[in-house]
């Protein structure tokens, strides 16, 4: 009976957080331009809050650290997304960055890490920026994004705990099974075509259609399950249970974004490839 019931309590925290955070994302969505990129780069700011404090083992914020990150945030938006953007201000956050590497052991952390902890940082500010304002992806691609990872993460934590059995990647992640690995790659693959089936009919917003939609939805809840499996990876190296505690039931921010983040950087690659093959004749 404990384990039913802290069972639950899990579930309820998992829904609550759900029923506050799935809001904030679509109101970013919804207003989009600048107020999606500011959403977005808070998310951000706040990954990168959690890596450096899980890569600091005297448990203390590297804070000249973290704003190196800010301002190397900054700096490659202002080189992506700005027209008119200055080379000197471009120059500004990757030259600190070189600088925090170069001097990197004296902070405790391996340059390695460093560089997983700046590309995982810019990853959840740039990717879903880059989807959002491609011309070929926008508004359509990003609910694709939400709807295949909520899809994926409530059809994997379902089947898994009804049907257990073996585990998918055991020295990983103990709790993960090939159930719930099934049972997250139907549900979302099926929500996320839903979702672009309402989008042509319902709104005239077409994405992708066919059996081409099928594969990019059931590649994506795949390449999302990876991205959980290796945000589980960085803990277990770091010896860390949660990259945070700000969001109950789920840890920190790095814990609920690990698949979107990885499916964002998905679609950006995928919508990047579309448009450099150019029109199909």
């Amino acid at each position: 009976m404990p384990l039913v019931e802290a069972s639950k309590s899990e579930l309820f925290k998992r829904i609550a957080s759900a029923l506050v955070l799935a809001p904030l994302a679509i109101g970013a969505v919804y207003w989009g331009g600048l107020a999606f990129s500011a959403f977005w780069y808070v998310v951000a700011m706040l990954v990168s809050f959690e890596f450096l404090r899980m890569l600091n083992k005297w448990g203390q914020l590297l804070w000249g650290s973290w704003f190196i990150h800010l301002s190397v945030l900054l700096s490659l938006y202002n080189l992506i997304f700005v027209s008119d953007s200055r080379i000197l201000l471009n120059c500004i956050g990757p030259g600190l960055f070189v600088l925090w590497l170069y001097h990197d052991r004296s902070y405790g952390t391996p340059a390695v890490w460093s560089l997983l902890a700046m590309f995982y940082t810019a990853t959840a500010f740039l990717a879903p920026v880059f989807v959002m304002q491609h011309p070929d992806g926008g508004l359509v691609a990003i609910l694709f994004a939400f709807a295949l990872v909520w899809g994926t993460d409530v059809g994997a934590y379902f089947f898994g705990r009804h049907f257990g059995g073996p585990k998918l990647a055991p020295m990983i992640s103990p709790g993960k099974t090939w159930s719930g690995f099934a049972g997250g790659l139907f549900t979302g693959t099926l929500l996320a075509v839903a979702w672009c089936w309402l989008a042509k009919t319902q709104f005239g917003l077409v994405f992708f259609e066919g059996p081409s939609l099928w594969v990019l939805a059931a590649v994506g809840s795949v390449v999302g399950q990876v991205g959980d499996l290796f945000e589980s990876f960085i803990k277990r190296r770091l010896d860390v249970k949660n990259s945070g505690n700000l969001i109950p039931g789920h840890g920190g921010v790095m814990d609920r974004i690990d698949s979107i983040l990885f499916v964002f950087l998905y679609l950006a690659l995928v919508l990047s490839l579309v448009a450099l093959a150019g029109p199909s004749s």
